[in-house]
C-alpha cells in the first residue's frame, strides 16, 4: 500500500508541474464525514466497522504542499457487548494538491498523531494509540462562493506502536465526504 501511495505522488507531481498554475491553489478548511468500507475483522468474531467525523485545516502552504492537522472523533459498534466504542485525537500531515483547472483538485496526503481508543480486543489494547493515514481525494470548488466539496479514499492503521500489549493494529478503509471554506 505504502508503494502504491508513492507511485501515486509520484505520478501527481509528474502531471502537476503542467497543470493549472500552483500559486493559485486554494486552501480550505473542511468539515469531513467518513464511514469505513473494509472493515478488519476481529479475532473475536466480528468486524470493527467505525464512522468518523473529522475537521481538518492547513497551518502552512508551501507550493504544492501543505501542513494540516485535523481532529477525529471516531465511533463504532461492539457486538458482542453491545456497547458504543469510539476513539478520538488530533492528526498532523502533510498534503499535496494539484488544481486541475480553477474547480478540480486531486490531492494525496499522509497523516498520523495521538488517540484514544475505548474498544479492548486480542488484536489492540485499549487506550493510547496512534492513527496512520494515507488518502488519495478529489475536491470541487465553486469559487464565488468560497466552498469546496470533497470526496477521499482513506487507508487507516491504528497501533500503539508497541507501548503495551497486544498490539497487532486494526486497519480499516474508508470513504470519506465533506463540505469546505475557501480561505
Amino acid at each position: 500500500m505504502r508503494r502504491l501511495l508513492f507511485v501515486w505522488v509520484l505520478v501527481l507531481g509528474n502531471f502537476g508541474s503542467t497543470a493549472y498554475a500552483q500559486a493559485d491553489l486554494p486552501q480550505q478548511m473542511s468539515l469531513n464525514y467518513g464511514r469505513s468500507v473494509i472493515d478488519e475483522l476481529l479475532p473475536e468474531g466480528f468486524a470493527y466497522n467505525p464512522v468518523t467525523l473529522l475537521a481538518n485545516t492547513p497551518l502552512y502552504h508551501f507550493g504544492a504542499f501543505s501542513l494540516y492537522a485535523e481532529g477525529q472523533f471516531t465511533r463504532a459498534d461492539n457486538l458482542l457487548t453491545r456497547e458504543l466504542e469510539f476513539e478520538f485525537g488530533l492528526n498532523g500531515g502533510i498534503r499535496y494538491q494539484v488544481n486541475l483547472n480553477r474547480y478540480f483538485e486531486v490531492n494525496a496526503a499522509i497523516g498520523s498523531g495521538p488517540h484514544f481508543i475505548s474498544l479492548e480486543t486480542r488484536l489492540q489494547a485499549r487506550g493510547f494509540i496512534f492513527s496512520d493515514n494515507f488518502e488519495l481525494g478529489f475536491s470541487f470548488y465553486l469559487p464565488a462562493a468560497r466552498t469546496s466539496f470533497n470526496i477521499k479514499g482513506r487507508f487507516r492503521h491504528i497501533s500503539n506502536a508497541g507501548l503495551k500489549r497486544p498490539n497487532w493494529g486494526i486497519d480499516n478503509l474508508f470513504l470519506i465526504v465533506g463540505v469546505g471554506t475557501v480561505l
